[in-house]
């Protein structure tokens, strides 16, 4: 059996605790990329590979394979290498074949991090002055990840946003709005000339991929089926008339919608329950007159659409996309039962959170919830807010979608009200056009949001011998890749233990 995840340093306590924190945390936002083979359970026999975050007299693992984040120039030496401290906001770019060749920047590093020197160290992605800032280094028979940016760290700011915004943001509205909406805590994370790249995406997909090709282990496909792109199209009530939910359904042609309805909309119980099977439902919370008593308002319209609609519903965007402060929203979305939102905001297709997948939400205090937000891709409001035609929001959207599908997966959410259907019918034909190609897939929320519950209950356990998965309830639509394979493999509807056969430990 491989040995132990994680390292204990001096075998303290505060080690131990930091150990099972880091343990903990990678396996969050490494899960989320397909990579099991971190897990925070609590079982030796689950642990594939070690992972530590060097720190002054730490000890490296003791495993074939590791991951070593190293972002601190006081991490302590690594024998052989030279750390050199880059500032925030630096690039890291991929290696060059021909020096003539000009380096394309593959990730924007939010905070402070190291590059490495060294002849022991492979250089994945280098740093401005040429250092390896993810690189793998072998060292007494044993490889390891070096990653020179704190992994956890980065991933969360990109996609939850910088708190300190909540004191020294200058304007927290957004288009002239009167009140806080959520994308001032991201004004930072956008790159003039770079708005559609997913800077988190790449970074986590990177590290999963190098984890699987070292360990042969496989990921786990992020979209169902192992869709190279999904489109998740909703449309907020805003009271539209029942006739424009018409129009806009035919346009559709059965392609999937997820409502998000606010509980004084025109739909009664039964229009709704004529709705196909093709349209899902979700609550669109409405507190803007009084936003400091959300929590209430929240339990109350929740409870009120539930009863319109006969479902439980799972997924939830607030009215004018209304914030309040750091995410204090989440208790009551947990409280409730709102399992995913789509409370980000976009626009154009720009992508302040640096990724177009779905991603659990860390709580202020460090622990995880089981709450997932999307980011909200485009909104109709390229017609009315930036008066673009529906060719240039046609050509938009289909950028996006071949840069998805030539990169790494994502979901595409478009928000377009039922309301002002009449205002981009061809926008709506292409967008289903789009999502009925070869290789991607049509989500729905309330499913979707089901599904992403199901395979965050799935388990590896990696054993010198063999490697399993086992879950507790039925998965459909699972697709895993294995390293140096160029096609996915979706497995039939299984629950239990699921056999991948020998572990392959590339040393």
């Amino acid at each position: 059996r491989p040995a132990d995840l994680g390292y204990v340093g001096r075998n303290g306590a505060g080690e131990a605790t930091r150990a099972a924190a880091l343990s903990r945390d990678l396996s969050v936002v490494l899960r989320r990329y397909g990579f099991l083979g971190v897990n925070h359970d609590g079982d030796p026999a689950s642990r594939a590979i070690g992972v530590a975050r060097l720190e002054p007299g730490g000890a490296l693992p003791q495993t074939p394979v590791s991951l070593v984040v190293a972002d601190r120039i006081d991490s302590g030496a690594l024998p052989g290498l030279v750390p050199v401290h880059q500032p925030a906001g630096g690039f890291l770019y991929d290696t060059r074949r021909w020096r003539f060749l000009p380096r394309r920047r593959q990730y924007r590093a939010l905070f402070d991090h190291v590059g490495f020197a060294g002849p022991s160290v492979t250089p994945i992605w280098t740093t401005a002055s040429g250092h390896a800032g993810i690189g793998w280094w072998t060292h007494e028979g044993r490889r390891h990840l070096l990653v020179g940016v704190n992994l956890v760290e980065e991933l969360v700011r990109y996609t939850q946003g910088d708190p300190s915004k909540v004191q020294t943001a200058k304007d927290k509205t957004l288009w002239g709005m009167g009140h806080e909406r959520p994308a001032y805590l991201f004004e930072d994370h956008v790159v003039r000339g770079s708005e559609m790249v997913p800077w988190a995406d790449r970074l986590g997909s990177l590290v999963a991929r190098e984890l699987s090709g070292a360990t042969g282990l496989p990921l786990l496909e992020p979209l169902p089926g192992g869709a190279r792109g999904a489109f998740l199209l909703t449309g907020d009530d805003d009271q539209a008339e029942l006739a424009k939910y018409d129009s806009q359904r035919r346009l559709l042609d059965g392609f999937p919608i997820t409502y998000l309805l606010l509980p004084h909309t025109k739909h009664t119980a039964a229009t709704l329950a004529a709705m196909p099977s093709t349209v899902e439902f979700g609550v669109h919370v409405d507190a803007l007159e009084r936003p400091d008593d959300y929590d209430a308002i929240c339990a109350v319209q929740t409870s009120a659409v539930r009863g319109l609609v006969h479902q439980p519903l799972r997924t939830v965007r607030n009215h004018g996309h209304l914030n309040r402060g750091y995410w204090t929203q989440l208790n009551a979305w947990e409280r409730n039962g709102l399992h995913l939102d789509f409370h980000i905001r976009g626009l154009d297709g720009t992508c302040p959170t640096g990724s177009y997948l779905p991603f659990r939400v860390r709580r202020p205090d460090g622990s995880w919830s089981d709450h997932w937000s999307l980011f909200s891709t485009f909104s109709d409001s390229m017609l009315f807010l930036q008066k673009w035609s529906e060719r240039k929001q046609i050509n938009c959207i289909s950028a996006l979608a071949r840069s998805v599908e030539s990169s790494s997966p994502g979901v595409i959410v478009a928000n377009f009200h039922p309301q002002n259907v009449d205002h981009i019918p061809r926008v709506h034909t292409a967008l289903t056009r789009l999502g009925r190609q070869p290789g991607w897939t049509a989500l729905g929320g309330d499913s979707y949001s089901r599904w992403l519950e199901r395979i965050e209950g799935i388990r590896l356990t990696a054993t010198a011998d063999r490697t399993q998965l086992t879950s507790a309830t039925v998965i459909e639509k699972l697709a895993l890749r294995w390293p140096e394979k160029q096609s996915p493999m979706t497995l039939p509807p299984w629950s239990g233990t699921l056999d991948l056969g020998n572990t392959i430990f590339r040393t």
